[in-house]
């Protein structure tokens, strides 16, 4: 599956994006129709643990 991967306001190392692109891989096990998708990753600037938001289409 291609996955294309987009970071806001962080620039994310290779290694986050392999894990992202082996956490994708697994999609194909139970859905065969999925060609691509699109990962978007964001850090919002507040002081809460809970800044990081991932969204997959």
């Amino acid at each position: 599956m291609k996955v294309n991967t987009q970071s806001v306001n962080f620039n994310a190392d290779k290694k986050l994006i392999d894990f992202i692109q082996k956490r994708m891989d697994k999609l194909d096990l139970f859905y065969d129709k999925v060609i691509s998708s699109d990962v978007y990753l964001k850090v919002e600037n507040t002081s809460d643990k809970e800044n990081k938001i991932f969204e997959a289409r």
